[in-house]
């Protein structure tokens, strides 16, 4: 096993993760004199991949020092110049450049598709500040092979489209760029190319761009845990695109960027606030419970009902409530108001929905929503066979972020026991409920570019929250394992499941998406591929789990993280 090997696998990019880690111990129980600096090289990816950039940086310093092979050498440097990006560090940028493309004539050429791909894109991300850099020739049946490094050349050529004003070029090569990466896959580069075309267009298109956003946030929830970085550039993305456009969805984003957000370090959270601090600011504005509390009575809700109240000119008795109870509300007499109350009032009116909207005003809009697909859809889950029931509920609980507010004892108990009841459902379970019924998009990229529709204007009474594609996208990741679970252990999964900390429900539910991110994965040579290892091996016999996906699933953790899986495992 060499270096080409480990450049080869690296056409799935961060993808090849649990390939890298099983090749690594590997590499480590043959000799790890004999395989330093391919082990250092791996290393390095996995810290960048993490995050970790001052430790990615130091190693790399370390391991080109240490290192004796030149190819090595230059894989570093792409790293090191990638890093060096990160910290917007242009003169140490603009030196590793000038190091690469000086000794790309030297590269073997399995290398050069390497360093290409990053001298190309690095200068075209620093066209406007060092047009001194000269653009990197390259000859495109060269590279035309390898889908890689056709998708990333692509992606360089659009950004340079794009730096000339040349938007609708840049759109049409990035769409290119998408589908030669989709079919590796290339996870960074699926969702960086809709990501590009999204952002780019925000000021330009705004309905092709939100258009492009819907398929971001598919691919996003495909490939990548709520913790990995790649997440949060797209997610501010979709969120500023959303938000300029006043499209409801806006709403979720904020949601699920808020619940991913919660779940990073200090240091972490600092970076990203760096580079996502606009969406982060506004974040606190947009997101909302689903609880059924009491609303404060501030200015700018009495304001605007008081606005729409006169606009409109509805008379008081239309409105289902007392003069006195409307009188105290717009004159701030009464501190609180009730949901139903509220309710009542913006269900008379009717007004254009914008990002400005009070959040309660927006909460019982999504209440009403919800209300309403569950009257139809509550009575479709009933008639499902018990067991399909817990399936499909859990299947739903797995993939949304308001499970966490959800007692999924109680309701598994309800569904086994089949005493559910419509009207004890509370707003998240009713949501999750609502979940399993609603389609799951097509996103084709094509008629993403050519349904360019004028931007709907909502109003309170035609508004509907449509499912994120970002959930719709891990449903199918979700029901791919839950196809292959023994039915007859079905029962016993989930309650072994309930029985687990925090801690270890999220290793669960990592495991079951990589399960499915991995599961048609193929043209994986036969020495990369990981068989399922002896401590988990009664475990994916026990539910009958497909042996690839769960072996491959199983290398995507590390250290800590793996053992406490295996632990996991064995209680169950």
């Amino acid at each position: 096993m060499n270096i080409k090997d480990i450049v080869e696998i690296l056409n799935f990019g961060q993808f090849s993760k649990p390939f890298l880690n099983y090749m690594g111990e590997y590499l480590k129980n043959e000799s790890i004199k004999q395989h330093e600096d391919v082990i250092n090289y791996i290393d390095v990816l996995k810290l960048k991949w993490a995050a970790k950039y001052e430790e990615a940086l130091e190693k790399i310093e370390k391991a080109i020092t240490l290192s004796k092979k030149r190819s090595i050498d230059y894989l570093l440097l792409v790293e090191k110049m990638d890093v060096l990006v990160k910290f917007s560090k242009e003169k140490e940028i603009k030196e590793t450049f000038y190091e690469l493309r000086n000794g790309f004539s030297k590269l073997p050429r399995y290398l050069r598709r390497v360093v290409v791909e990053s001298l190309r894109n690095i200068r075209e991300l620093y066209y406007e500040s060092n047009e001194s850099m000269e653009k990197v020739r390259h000859w495109s049946e060269e590279y035309e092979n390898n889908p890689v490094d056709k998708g990333f050349i692509l992606m360089a050529d659009a950004r340079e489209r794009k730096n000339e004003g040349r938007y609708e070029e840049a759109t049409q090569l990035n769409i290119e760029a998408f589908k030669a990466l989709k079919d590796v896959p290339h996870p960074s580069g699926i969702v960086g190319s809709l990501n590009n075309i999204s952002w780019w267009l925000k000021d330009v298109d705004k309905s092709i761009a939100l258009n492009f956003s819907l398929g971001l946030g598919f691919y996003l929830g495909y490939y990548f845990d709520d913790d990995n970085y790649k997440i949060f550039n797209s997610l501010d993305t979709i969120f500023q695109v959303q938000k300029e456009s006043n499209d409801p969805m806006m709403y979720e984003t904020a949601f699920i960027f808020s619940k991913c957000l919660s779940k990073v370090d200090k240091e972490r959270y600092n970076i990203l606030k760096k580079r996502c601090g606009e969406s982060i600011n506004q974040l606190k504005y947009c997101v909302f419970n689903l609880d059924n509390n009491y609303y404060l009575n501030t200015k700018t809700l009495r304001n605007f009902i008081k606005q729409e109240i006169e606009k409109g000119q509805v008379p008081i008795k239309e409105l289902n409530i007392s003069k006195r109870t409307l009188n105290d509300f717009l004159f701030g007499k009464t501190k609180q108001i009730k949901p139903n109350t509220l309710r009542k009032i913006i269900n008379t009116l009717e007004f254009e929905i914008n990002t400005s909207l009070a959040i309660p005003i927006v909460k019982e809009l999504k209440k009403k929503d919800i209300d309403k697909k569950f009257e139809e859809n509550f009575y479709k889950f009933i008639k499902l066979k018990v067991e399909n029931q817990l399936s499909e509920f859990f299947t739903s609980y797995l993939v949304h972020y308001h499970r966490q507010e959800v007692k999924l004892e109680k309701v598994i108990k309800e569904i086994e026991s089949e005493s559910l009841i419509k009207e004890r459902c509370d707003y998240y379970t009713r949501e999750l409920i609502n979940s399993i019924f609603e389609e799951t998009p097509k996103i084709d990229v094509d008629s993403l570019l050519t349904n360019n529709q004028r931007l709907k204007t909502f109003t309170n009474k035609d508004i509907t929250f449509k499912e994120h594609p970002y959930y719709s996208a891990r449903k199918i990741l979700v029901k791919r394992f839950m196809k292959d679970l023994n039915k007859k252990n079905l029962k016993e999964f989930i309650e072994n499941y309930i029985g687990l900390d925090t801690k270890q429900k999220k290793t669960v539910e990592k495991f079951i998406m990589n399960y499915g991110r991995y599961y048609d994965l193929k043209d994986i040579p036969k020495e990369f591929t990981p068989k399922v290892p002896k401590e988990i091996d009664p475990f994916v016999k026990k539910y009958t789990l497909k042996r690839k996906p769960s072996a491959i699933s199983f290398y995507v953790f590390e250290g800590e993280e793996r053992e406490e899986f295996v632990e996991i495992c064995n209680n169950f």
